[in-house]
């Protein structure tokens, strides 16, 4: 069975939209917004209660540095419809992968099972997913943590 990625033509048509100066979003699409605002019903808020409770507070100032530097890039790209769906894309991804093969499992798993699950199920398939980019955009691993850390600060993921 071959794999689809809907992420080629997206980058296709981003390049297109970046190119021909087509920045026309005001706001966010729907998939997008969602992971926009944060979740209310968490128990623990922020990224660095998260860590603090993963006994992961080794990672916090990486953490916040790759957090940073997705938000970054998602307020340079913001405007590029192309680019807020393959935000969200690849936010679902990472929602996904915690809310179905972390979390529910979290109390069977050791730290190093679950960086391989988010190293197999989110990293490499999004780096699978961007091919080469192009040169107004690409997506590198510290981008992709930082999209996890920018989850969980808005309470989409946590690790314990």
């Amino acid at each position: 069975m071959t794999e689809f990625s809907q992420v080629p033509g997206l980058l296709d048509r981003l390049d297109k939209e970046i190119s021909q100066g087509n920045a026309c979003v005001e706001g966010f699409i729907d998939d997008l917004q969602m992971f926009q605002d944060r979740r209310s019903s968490a128990k623990l808020v922020g990224l660095q209660e998260k860590l603090k409770d993963a006994e992961r507070e080794d990672q916090l100032e990486s953490a916040q540095m790759k957090k940073e530097l997705f938000a970054k890039l998602l307020v340079k790209m913001q405007h590029y419809p192309s680019a807020q769906k393959i935000f969200a894309l690849f936010l679902a991804r990472i929602n996904d992968v915690f809310e179905n093969h972390i979390v529910p499992h979290v109390s069977s798993l050791d730290r190093q099972k679950v960086d391989e699950i988010i190293e197999e199920r989110i990293i490499q398939p999004t780096l699978k997913d961007m091919g080469s980019g192009f040169e107004h955009f690409t997506i590198n691993h510290a981008h992709i943590r930082g999209m996890i850390y920018w989850l969980a600060d808005r309470c989409y993921v946590r690790w314990s």
